[in-house]
């Protein structure tokens, strides 16, 4: 069963407030409500009163009685928000290829977020990277908490790295180094875009609102975070036998040491063509290594959701699954390749096309 959640806030006094309503078996709903930065004061679990049955709407019928009340999704910009600053080690790839990337993830990113989506205390804005800063934008509903958490968990990081924490009425903002030997009509067009995209990133809630009464899928704990030496032992294989190091692969670049096949996106029923393949031939566990998050390990409905820039494999590597920013997808290993050119035996137009 897929829990669904819808968060509320109201402000009481000079204090955030939420109520979090999730569904439960049973047409049941758990409502929790507790002062931002806090973990809840009250838990309930009760059938309501309705002859609803799909937890959708059954979670929309009971946020309606909230709003009733003044709980309401406040717009972001109308909140402070907490930048994380970090100062890192240079690095010309994505994230979790860097030899850093688990100790900062896993020491300082993954329990700050845990711990505001536990106390209700943060939305995820955005993060942006350049030039070994990196910098990861909260709204945040009680700022001194926030503060206090973080500052916690940054004391406890057994690795530690360097961390600015910035809280104000918007991003921090460092500017994008420019090279000096760059005239300066470029430098000054360049500092004209770049505050435009930062302006329509900011914007972009306002232009495109959502419907604050819809609900979401809950997040889950459906993905292993591999660490260590397991990790360390899947790169180097990885790296060995499809010479793969997170980061851009075919059709990108002639990287594969052995034949591929890609197709420019693929149509649902295709994929879950895919997956039911996958689910038949692999050898647990599947993986993924993310190359902004990190390394995984997932189930076969999971295959196709998951990564922007990355590869899925499972436990003998004897086949991948890459996926592009480029939103291109690449099929490698015999018996994958065999069965997508199979799959599109009728339209062979569509396979290595750019």
């Amino acid at each position: 069963m897929n829990t669904y959640q819808l968060i509320l806030y109201k402000k009481i006094g000079q204090r955030w407030h939420y109520v979090r309503l999730s569904n439960a078996p049973d047409n049941q709903v758990i409502t929790e409500t507790g002062c931002c930065g806090l973990p809840p004061d009250s838990t309930v679990l009760r059938r309501p009163d309705t002859a609803l049955t799909d937890s959708v709407a059954i979670l929309r019928q009971e946020a309606e009685k909230w709003a009733a009340e003044g709980y309401h999704k406040p717009h972001q910009n109308n909140l402070q928000v907490m930048t994380l600053h970090f100062q890192m080690p240079r690095w010309r790839g994505y994230p979790a290829g860097a030899p850093w990337y688990d100790d900062w993830v896993t020491g300082y990113l993954d329990p700050i977020e845990a711990m505001l989506a536990a106390t209700k205390n943060g939305i995820a804005r955005g993060n942006e990277r350049f030039s070994g800063n990196y910098l990861h934008h909260y709204a945040i509903f009680n700022s001194d908490l926030a503060l206090e958490a973080v500052e916690k968990i940054a004391a406890a990081a057994p690795v530690k790295f360097l961390l600015d924490i910035h809280i104000g009425r918007r991003e921090k903002q460092v500017q994008i180094p420019i090279d000096p030997n760059v005239p300066e009509y470029l430098r000054s067009l360049f500092r004209i875009v770049e505050k435009s995209a930062r302006t329509i990133a900011s914007e972009l809630p306002v232009l495109f609102p959502g419907d604050p009464m819809q609900p979401e899928l809950a997040p889950g704990n459906t993905q292993r975070r591999v660490l260590g030496a397991e990790a360390l032992r899947l790169r180097q294989l990885l790296k060995e036998k499809w010479n793969f190091d997170s980061s851009f692969w075919d059709p990108l670049t002639q990287a594969s040491p052995s034949e591929v096949v890609f197709l420019n996106g693929m149509a649902e029923d295709k994929k879950q063509e895919v997956v039911a393949l996958v689910s038949r031939r692999m050898s647990r566990p599947l993986y993924l290594v993310d190359c902004e998050t990190g390394l995984f390990e997932i189930g076969p409905e999971q295959i196709f959701s998951s990564a922007h820039e990355g590869m899925v494999f499972d436990a003998t590597l004897e086949w991948v699954i890459y996926f592009s920013h480029h939103y291109t997808l690449t099929f490698g290993g015999d018996w994958l390749v065999a069965a997508v050119k199979d799959m599109y035996r009728e339209q062979p137009e569509l396979l290595n096309n750019w």
